[in-house]
């Protein structure tokens, strides 16, 4: 009866660390939608009706800055997934700045990195894109996370029909005329 406890007791315990090995280092924050559903354009166009508004923005980190006090993140923003991670593409692909407290190594938050921010609206930072003028809407960040390199999902082995290109199978096209086979 003490041998049978301690099994219990001890796969109790390793389940416990195999679930806990599932749990998600994405902040709360950045994994629901929080704040107003506000476009880059939105917030160019009539930036005081936009101060201090919340928002859940993402995208590829295109430079960092880092200042004094705090590091600018130049982000060129792309739609989100549900939980916040940034799409590999599409979106209204407009910069933003992500203003972030303290200092942040410029290797780790190199380019063409995805990043996922929430914060406020602050105002806008004129930055030059090449040589025009671009307004750059900067949102002063409480919460961020940076993501992996966007790896699409898998094709599940059982998406294509087994019997494609099954030679056997009636119909006006046999095995060397087939068009599309795997």
């Amino acid at each position: 009866m003490v041998m049978q406890k301690k099994y219990l007791l001890f796969w109790s315990l390793l389940g416990f660390v195999f679930l806990g090995g599932c749990a998600s280092q994405v902040p709360e924050a950045v994994r629901q939608q929080t704040g107003e559903p506000l476009s880059v354009v939105q917030v160019q166009a009539a930036v005081e009706a936009a101060r201090g508004k919340r928002v859940r923005w993402g995208g590829e980190i295109l430079a960092v800055y880092n200042r004094e006090r705090h590091t600018d993140v130049v982000v060129l923003r792309r739609g989100l997934f549900n939980d916040g991670e940034p799409r590999p593409d599409g979106g209204e692909a407009k910069r933003f700045v992500a203003r972030i407290e303290g200092f942040l190594e410029p290797a780790e938050y190199a380019a063409q990195q995805r990043l996922t921010v929430v914060g406020t609206v602050t105002g806008l930072l004129n930055l030059p894109v090449g040589e025009y003028d671009y307004p750059h809407p900067v949102v002063r960040v409480e919460n961020f996370h940076r993501w992996p390199k966007y790896e699409p999902p898998q094709e599940p082995l059982w998406y294509r029909d087994p019997f494609f290109c099954d030679p056997f199978w009636p119909g006006p096209y046999r095995y060397p005329y087939r068009p599309y086979c795997w």
